[in-house]
This record gives structure tokens, C-alpha cells and sequence, in this order.
């Protein structure tokens, strides 16, 4: 028997497979076997693949088209070896990986999967950077962070325990796999990039608003399959602070039709995690207004919680402390604030989800920027996120930016005086999803947005908008009107 049963899943990418086999049979360690399985290719795959079909440790299927993870599962039922590794047609392997990697698990019988570093290659296999994966144990404790899909050695033996992985997927098999993995074993890395991640305009990692999808559908699946027990009694609080300096932030500030504060409520409702639904307002207008909404409550803030210098967190204390009167105490308070109109229902239940599976104190929603940014000091500016090498990126100096979309704590973290906990997760959002409206630009980019997705995306993934568009002025000359007349006399005054 092998001591690594590699395999590769092989659809449509021919032009790039061979070097990938040749990368299998370069390898300094030999005692292994290669399954490579044609998943319905319509390219030459069949072609490249014949003369491998004569060699004693290569093994060619055909089969039609069954899609990634369904072909992850016939590797794991034929595999022959202790040790099971995929690899991607279109990547390819540092010549000591199969070393390495079978060396951890060899000698670490605690571990069930180990992952390396990676280099990142253009279509033509040209180095484009160093992906280091911060170490576990050292740098990391909490594993949100998932190993790449391909070339993560894992014992055959705990794949099989877990289940292999989930079909109904098309994509991110190696996400499903990660976290039900963790919830029973110990994962391992080694700082040493064993293989070559290619991307390319036809790689299936490049899809990232599908890929983001998929992962929350998975998280969803993990919940419903192993945390059901865990699951928290979530409130949403939804704060309020009338301003009458600021008219895009305004909770009657209409967005392509639809109140920002009426935007917020219809996306709570779409959540499927939420227990209650709470608004916080110094103003008796916004109040009122909510009562309109089934099944939501309002809470008059004081006055002394309205002002600029007030914390979130002390906002939300007193949400909890007078819910707790009345004889409610939520697990868990997801503040959803108006001013970002693209967070939707589905974002709120990754960000449950995530703090269920996790077990985190806190989750909040970002954005992940790997631009160059700088500090000001003594010599000028200095790097904020890395060296000024640029063709090294460190995950760990990857910045991630807050957009303000959602912020989830557990309870007694608020009521510890903390607006976050100190395990925090977060959720990814795309960059179109997390403009927060604070200012005119980001209200007309808001705008923007939302008329583009509108007219190019499928009716059944529109971010929730309506096709009544007005200009900007127009908008923050008549935007009360339509909601709640008499705000615009009250409120506009001010203003003027």
C-alpha cells in the first residue's frame, strides 16, 4: 500500500495538466500513487492523459461530469493510501511537498491534516508572490482561516470520519471539509511554500461573489448538521440618532425609493437568525414609524446616548438592561446600523452562524484590503501592512476594515462594559457591499451601486432596491414626503 494516494481532478484544464502529473512523479519522496480522474472533459484531457495509462503508480478514470466535491469523494473511496492529497489540474507541486508534509504527519499523531505555504503563479507559471499562512499555535489560535483546498495532506482515516465532503457544492469543498475538521482534530502548517497556486481568468477561485455565497451556504449546512445545541437567541438592535446636520444619514433619506430605516428593517426580517428586533431612537418619529413593522419594538434612547460622543456599546447596555426588566435576556445583540444599505439577511446569518461555529465573543462584518497603507513617523511614512517588498504577502499583515454592516457580541460581553469581545470572527463582505453611507459622495456612490446591480443582476440575487431613481438633490429635497410628511417641516428647519 502507498503511503500518499495523491489525486487530480481534471475538467477542461488539459493545457495545464501534464505539468501537474509531472510534478507528482518528480517528487523526492516515491512512495505514493497518482489517481487522476477525467470529470467529463470536452478538451484534449483524454489525449494528455494517455500515455500516463501504462505507468505503474498512475491511475486514469473517465467518468462524466460530477463536479469537484462529488470527484473529491470517488479519490477518497479508491484511494489506496494512508495520506490523502488533491491536487488542482491546473497547479502544480514543489518536488519535496509529499516529503514534508508526510514527515508531520508521520511523526505527529495528533495531527490529522498539515498545509504549507504556497507561491501564487501567473497562466505562465511566473512567480507572482509568497503566500505565508500564519502558524498555528504561535501566531493563530482561533482557526477561521481555512487550509487552501488543494495540496492539504489529511489522514484518510479522519476524512473518512467526518464524512468526506459535501456534494451539493460546487465549489469551496476545502471550506466545508475545514470546519467540520476542526470541530474533532488538530490541524497543522508548515512556513515552507510547497506548491504552485495557479489563477488565471478561467480559475474557479476568481468567482469571488460566488465563492463568498458558498461559504455561507456551508456554514449554514454545518450549523443544521452539528451546532444545532449551540445555537444563540440573537436580538437585533437597530440605533437611531436623528441629526439634523447630516441629511444622507437621516433614517428617511430615501435610497432608490426605500427609507434607509425601512431598508434595515426589510433586511432583518429576511435573516432567518433572528429572535427580536429592537429600535433605539431619540426620536418619537423613528418610533413610531417602527410599530409600523410586525413584530418590532422601539425603545426611546436618552438624550444623553444621542450625542456624537456616546459609545455603541453604551447604547447597547442600555437596550439589554431594559429588555432585561421586561424579562428578556438575549445569547447574543447584532447592532445593525442604517447607514450601510447593502448588508442583507443572509450576512446576518453568516455572522450567527460564524459565532456558533466558532465560538466566538464577538463577530463584526469587513472588508479585505491588501493595499500598501502607512503610518506617518519620524523618517516619513512607514508601512502599516508589511514590508515595501511587494512580492510577499503575509496573510497576517492583510488589513481587514470594518465596514460597520453588522457588529454581533454575546450578551455578557455587553453587559461587561464591551462593545467586543476578545475572540472576535468576522464575515467577509464584498467591497460593493460595504459602502457606509457617512457622507454626500458615499450616499451618490450608494446610488451608483445600486442602479448597476439593478439593471445587471438576476432578479432573484437584486440587492434590495426599486427602480423609482431620483437625483441626489431631488432625493434630499423631498426625501420625508413620502415616509412621514411631517418630518421634512420639523427636521428640514433645522437644517435650514
Amino acid at each position: 500500500m502507498p503511503k500518499v494516494t495523491v489525486y487530480i481532478p481534471a475538467h477542461n484544464y488539459a493545457r495545464f495538466l501534464a505539468a501537474a502529473i509531472q510534478s507528482v512523479l518528480k517528487q523526492t519522496m516515491e512512495d505514493w500513487e497518482l489517481i487522476v480522474i477525467n470529470d467529463g472533459s470536452t478538451d484534449d484531457t483524454s489525449e494528455i492523459l494517455a500515455p500516463y495509462g501504462a505507468h505503474p503508480k498512475i491511475h486514469i478514470l473517465e467518468q462524466g461530469n460530477k463536479g469537484l466535491n462529488f470527484t473529491n469523494n470517488i479519490a477518497l473511496r479508491i484511494a489506496r493510501g494512508e495520506y490523502l492529497m488533491r491536487l488542482d489540474a491546473d497547479d502544480f507541486l514543489d518536488e519535496n511537498i509529499l516529503l514534508v508534509l508526510s514527515h508531520v504527519l508521520d511523526t505527529k499523531p495528533g495531527v490529522g491534516l498539515v498545509y504549507p505555504d504556497y507561491y501564487r503563479v501567473d497562466k505562465g507559471g511566473e512567480i507572482v508572490e509568497i503566500v505565508r499562512r500564519q502558524k498555528i499555535g504561535g501566531e493563530i489560535d482561533l482557526l477561521d482561516l481555512p487550509a487552501h483546498g488543494a495540496c492539504t495532506m489529511i489522514r484518510k482515516e479522519v476524512l473518512l470520519e467526518i464524512g468526506g465532503y459535501f456534494e451539493e457544492f460546487d465549489r469551496q469543498d476545502g471550506y466545508g471539509m475545514w470546519l467540520k475538521f476542526i470541530e474533532r482534530h488538530q490541524p497543522y502548517n508548515v512556513n515552507l511554500p510547497l506548491f504552485y497556486y495557479r489563477q488565471h481568468g478561467e480559475s474557479l477561485s476568481r468567482s469571488r461573489g460566488l465563492l463568498m455565497e458558498t461559504r455561507r451556504k456551508i456554514k449554514r449546512r454545518v450549523v443544521e448538521e452539528m451546532n444545532l445545541f449551540r445555537k444563540p437567541k440573537v436580538l437585533a438592535l437597530v440605533p437611531v440618532v436623528v441629526d439634523a446636520e447630516f441629511t444622507p444619514g437621516n433614517p428617511f433619506t430615501r435610497l432608490m425609493g426605500k427609507s434607509l430605516l425601512e431598508r434595515t428593517l426589510h433586511q432583518i426580517q429576511e435573516a432567518c437568525s433572528i429572535d427580536r428586533v429592537i429600535v433605539s431612537s431619540n426620536d418619537e418619529e423613528v418610533l413610531a414609524h417602527t410599530k409600523r413593522f410586525e413584530g418590532m419594538d422601539a425603545i426611546l434612547m436618552p438624550q444623553a446616548l444621542a450625542k456624537r460622543t456616546a459609545k455603541m456599546e453604551d447604547t447597547t447596555l442600555h437596550v439589554l438592561r431594559t429588555l432585561e426588566e421586561r424579562g428578556y435576556v438575549p445569547d447574543a445583540v447584532c447592532v445593525c446600523c442604517i447607514n450601510t444599505p447593502f448588508r442583507r439577511g443572509r450576512h446576518i446569518d453568516e455572522a450567527v452562524d460564524t459565532m456558533t461555529i466558532f465560538g466566538v465573543d464577538s463577530v463584526i462584518s469587513i472588508t479585505e484590503d491588501l493595499s500598501f497603507f502607512y503610518h506617518h513617523r519620524k523618517n516619513g511614512l512607514t508601512p502599516v501592512n508589511g514590508s515595501l517588498q511587494r512580492t510577499l504577502r503575509l496573510e497576517k499583515k492583510a488589513l481587514f476594515k470594518e465596514n460597520g454592516a453588522i457588529f454581533l457580541n454575546r450578551a455578557d460581553t455587553v453587559f461587561a462594559g464591551k462593545f467586543l469581545g476578545e475572540k472576535i470572527g468576522h464575515i467577509t463582505m464584498l467591497p460593493e457591499e460595504s459602502v457606509r453611507i457617512d457622507s454626500e459622495y458615499e450616499f451618490w456612490l450608494a446610488e451608483k451601486i445600486a442602479i448597476e446591480w439593478m439593471q445587471s443582476a438576476p432578479s432573484d440575487t437584486l440587492v434590495d432596491v426599486q427602480t423609482s431613481y431620483r437625483p441626489l438633490h431631488e432625493i434630499n429635497r423631498t426625501h420625508h414626503e413620502a415616509t412621514v410628511p411631517e418630518m421634512r417641516t420639523r427636521h428640514g428647519n433645522e437644517r435650514r
